[in-house]
């Protein structure tokens, strides 16, 4: 993969690949009825009602939601280290995204339901945060993406 220059532009290409893998991370979860509900489902239940949020149009719309969230996530971790430097770039990226997580969690998931009725729900969405897309984009941007003179 070509490095580049451009900070915005790798947040966003690492912060997609963290969002996909999370939503696949979701996908194996419910295949192994570990959960009933996930991050797009979520994020699909601020635009649909109940009835509607199971169909295939809503469903779609929360994956992409779910993955503009991770999108926002990794151009904020790219500009964080843009001004504040690559030292302790995993802190940060865990940090960054953990938190987003946490704001997710107490203000958009209460919305729709998710997480209040399981034990398991609120432990999976804590490491998909931020292993999948905290780790993650945080190790695709120091070792594909971003150039070492785009944050120095």
């Amino acid at each position: 993969m070509k490095k580049t220059n451009d900070w915005f532009f790798a947040g966003v290409i690492a912060g997609f690949i963290g969002g996909i893998c999370h939503l696949i991370w979701n996908s194996g979860l419910l295949l192994f009825g570990i959960q009933h509900k996930t991050f797009w489902i979520a994020m699909g239940g601020l635009f649909y009602n109940q009835q509607l949020l199971y169909t295939p149009l809503a469903q779609v719309h929360g994956a992409i939601d779910a993955i503009g969230v991770s999108v926002a996530g990794g151009i904020l971790l790219s500009a964080t280290l843009k001004f504040t430097g690559r030292e302790y770039l995993y802190v940060k990226s865990i940090v960054l995204s953990a938190s987003s997580g946490y704001f997710l969690f107490i203000v958009i998931f209460p919305q729709t339901g998710l997480g209040k009725d399981s034990v398991i729900v609120p432990w999976i969405a804590l490491f998909g945060f931020t292993v999948l897309n905290g780790l993650l984009s945080g190790y695709i941007l120091k070792k594909f993406l971003l150039s070492k003179e785009t944050h120095n």
